[in-house]
């Protein structure tokens, strides 16, 4: 019988799915007359009916107790074309925390994807099964959020490995917490939180009664992820005529910086100061067919503040950013400081029920013809409504956010549904609309998508 391509492609993903999970993992120990259970996380022996003591099981202490497991599959369809999928994909979630010691820890959270035929991060590639290969429509990736070792002292908390950082109030604005770069390859996320991903850093936390102290130190700064060539959210502004090339460069292109955090009741405020390296390369034209590649540090000294009065919660941050790169019409590198804020309101007007409204603005100061391909101000409106129901086994959201000078609208509803412990349903439409071609959603004008989401957690 011949197998079409899509069920094979489908059943190449259930089988490598399977096989990064161990069999037998999920089964728990029954309590009975013969056995006495202990937390899968403690190290004590068990004690059986003879008296008997038996060492505990490694693989439970150190391997599947603190691991969980999420198994998830996404599916999206253009709303204006119920034919055209955008997202066709598995997703396997681990996430690991244990206690070593009463000082020492390791946690890890990372995802595995599969994207299959006709998702936008599709390309065609080879497949090596049993050493012979086939052309198949698929595409394998993962998204580290954090995998680090953390050893707490008194009141010192030190962290080495992989990292991401926010240190800004703004769910969908990035004012202060420019030190994680983002995965752009989900260009239609509105969620900042879900888009980093880790580098490798050291993090040390002092805690004192006038404040908390951060520093971090990044010796090898990432760079945000942008669709790739073949994907079907990839724009190539030349159409191939131009070749990019990292520049050789000496230097240090490390990551430095502080910040202090002191909390008042139920509000905060905070004051920082960084020196970071852009999150995108800077790019600049050499000879015709040629761009050159170069990391540009730049300094970041901001404040972030969160402010509660009876039901309202008053929060925002601003953050001057010194020697930020940018373009002229020649395609060389311009040099302008900017200075970016957010003011948001949250009004939670009972248990089940959170309005919010947030202004955003990014400023680029001493803007002249100089600089191209960005306003001088570029600012957001959104408003946000957050509804629980059902025990709060139901969450619905509702964002709305119009983006300036170059007028567009970008609408996204999400719903998740709670079945029980296991099993979650989660739902969305993304609604951007705009007619102006210097916006940046006008490429996604008609990428209006309905998606669902099953997820099951072990």
């Amino acid at each position: 019988m011949k197998i079409r391509p899509g069920i094979r492609n489908v059943t190449t993903v259930i089988v490598f799915l399977l096989l990064n999970i161990s069999f037998g993992y999920g089964q728990e120990l029954v309590e009975s007359d013969s056995t006495i259970t202990r937390d899968p996380d403690t190290t004590e022996e068990k004690i059986t009916e003879e008296g008997k003591k038996t060492p505990p099981s490694f693989w439970n202490t150190y391997v599947f107790g603190p691991l969980r497991l999420r198994l998830s599959y996404e599916v999206a369809y253009k709303f204006t074309r119920p034919d055209r999928i955008r997202k066709n994909r598995f997703s396997l979630g681990l996430k690991y925390s244990k206690s070593l010691s009463d000082h020492i820890s390791l946690q890890a959270e990372t995802k595995l994807f599969s994207f299959l035929k006709s998702d936008h991060r599709t390309r065609p590639t080879e497949l090596w099964m049993n050493d012979k290969s086939t052309a198949v429509d698929i595409a394998f990736g993962s998204l580290t959020r954090d995998a680090y070792i953390q050893a707490s002292i008194r009141k010192t908390s030190i962290k080495l490995g992989m990292q991401t950082v926010d240190w800004g109030e703004s769910e969908f604005a990035i004012v202060t917490n420019e030190i994680s770069p983002l995965d752009y390859r989900e260009p239609l996320n509105l969620n900042v939180d879900e888009l980093r991903f880790a580098q490798l850093m050291l993090m040390v936390d002092q805690y004192t009664s006038f404040g908390n102290w951060t520093v971090f130190f990044n010796p090898a700064p990432r760079f945000n992820q942008h669709p790739k060539p073949g994907t079907a959210y990839y724009i190539d502004p030349f159409n191939g005529s131009v070749e990019y090339q990292m520049e050789q460069q000496r230097g240090f292109f490390f990551e430095t910086g502080f910040r202090w955090k002191k909390t008042f009741g139920k509000s905060d405020v905070s004051v920082m100061a960084a020196r970071l390296i852009n999150n995108d390369y800077a790019v600049r034209l050499v000879k015709p067919g040629l761009m050159l590649q170069r990391k540009e540090p730049y300094f970041i000294s901001g404040a972030t503040f969160n402010y509660a009065i009876k039901n309202f919660l008053i929060k925002g941050e601003a953050a001057m950013k010194f020697s930020k790169t940018f373009n002229d019409a020649a395609f060389q590198v311009v040099k302008r400081n900017a200075f970016d804020a957010s003011l948001g309101v949250d009004y939670t007007v009972n248990s089940t029920l959170t309005l919010g409204l947030e202004a955003v603005n990014y400023h680029i100061m001493d803007r002249d013809n100089e600089v191209v391909g960005l306003p001088k101000n570029n600012y957001m409106i959104l408003f946000v409504l957050s509804k629980k129901l059902k025990n709060d086994d139901l969450s619905i959201n509702c964002v709305t956010m119009y983006n300036g000078p170059y007028s567009s609208f970008f609408n996204l509803l999400t719903a998740s549904y709670n079945w029980n412990d296991h099993v979650t349903t989660d739902f969305y439409l993304n609604f951007p609309v705009t007619n102006n071609e210097k916006s940046g959603f006008y490429r996604y004008r008609d990428e209006k998508l309905l998606g669902l989401t099953f997820q099951y957690q072990f």
